[in-house]
């Protein structure tokens, strides 16, 4: 009877640890961002933004490309601007759409999704697209790793977009 017990009673914590787990890795690394953004909206009477998983593709793949090849801009070093990854990314489908984009880069307080936000709150053309109402989505990016030289750097992509 008390095998059956100490059986039933592992199995049961692997069951609860697997299931924390696949919680933390269902939850993707731009969550907390996202989070800290819609609470800095509705502080200032907006509309949260609805993640979109193309502006998602965007971001992700800009965050990378600037980790690895070391540049902090909006545009490559070989001309990729915000406009060709939004066309790429599937978003435009049709009709009228605009598009926006906030970096960040940073280590320690400066990489977490609080100190992002607060830093872009701090400069009027990242407060500005923060708090636009036109925009509807938001895709986010995050990199890991060193950056400038900056071990355990983060850069955040946040892509913008209305249609």
């Amino acid at each position: 009877m008390s095998r059956r017990l100490i059986v039933v009673t592992a199995t049961l914590l692997l069951a609860a640890w697997l299931g924390t787990a696949s919680a933390r890795a269902a939850t993707p690394p731009w969550s907390p961002l996202f989070r800290a953004i819609n609470t800095v909206r509705r502080t200032h009477g907006l509309r949260p933004v609805v993640a979109s998983p193309r502006l998602h593709w965007a971001a992700r793949h800009h965050s990378a490309d600037m980790l690895v090849h070391q540049y902090f801009s909006h545009t490559s070093p070989w001309g990729s601007t915000l406009y060709h990854r939004i066309v790429s990314s599937g978003f435009r489908t049709y009709g009228y759409w605009e598009a926006g984009e906030t970096l960040a880069w940073g280590t320690g307080f400066d990489s977490t999704p609080a100190g992002v936000v607060q830093m872009w709150m701090h400069s009027p053309e990242h407060r500005a697209i923060l708090l636009s109402p036109l925009f509807r989505f938001v895709g986010l990016g995050r990199a890991h790793g060193s950056f400038k030289a900056h071990a355990n750097a983060v850069v955040w992509t946040a892509d913008w977009g209305h249609r």
